[in-house]
């Protein structure tokens, strides 16, 4: 199908979900078609959880496993909604990628790395990257993913300088939050040293 109808027939979708009110009942096929995921991807959801909350008809006299599943439009939104991101570091910690302490950067991370003729170079951390630069890199038969820890990856050599910015970044900002809140607990010792004389 040609590009322009493509977005015709997704303009007249959205239109249609955009109309119906909340508490309708939508199929697997036009939740997962909602959701822009595959009939699969919703499947595993329900299997391994994480996904939006679904309902199940069981007949009391039935034992089959495959119970027709429906989902509520407002749950699908709402489940949609909770998973929009900024940027890729955002993405990152809504896949449960979050540093926030100093042993958070201790612990061994992966990163797509190349290996050119000047020697290995680091992309990006493996869960912050598009789904479509993941494909691309599984096919790179020069890409490789390293275990490093944040720290050492910093003083990797890296292929992209805002890359390398993003993990800079999140690196001092962890630190400065650690000087600062060191710093503070010093001032509220030493005053309580002060009063309690």
């Amino acid at each position: 199908m040609p590009t322009v109808e493509t977005l015709r027939h997704l303009s007249e979708v959205w239109k249609l979900f955009g109309d119906m009110p909340d508490e309708t009942t939508l199929g697997v096929d036009l939740a997962a078609l909602y959701l822009g995921i595959s009939v699969k991807t919703l499947a595993r959801y329900r299997q391994t959880g994480g996904g939006p909350p679904y309902i199940q008809y069981q007949s009391e006299d039935s034992k089959a496993r495959n119970q027709r599943v429906n989902y509520l439009l407002k749950d699908l939104r709402s489940w949609r909604d909770n998973h929009k991101v900024n940027n890729t570091m955002h993405a990152a910690q809504v896949r449960g990628l979050a540093f926030s302490s100093l042993a958070d950067l201790t612990v061994f991370q992966p990163f797509w790395t190349v290996k050119p003729s000047s020697g290995m170079k680091i992309i990006s951390h493996v869960l912050t990257i598009s789904d479509e630069d993941f494909k691309n890199m599984l096919l790179d038969y020069d890409a490789d993913i390293a275990w490093l820890t944040v720290e050492e990856a910093l003083f990797r050599d890296w292929q992209s300088a805002n890359e390398r910015k993003k993990w800079n970044d999140l690196f001092i900002d962890i630190l400065s939050t650690l000087i600062s809140a060191s710093k503070a607990a010093q001032d509220k010792h030493c005053l309580n040293l002060l009063l309690n004389r």
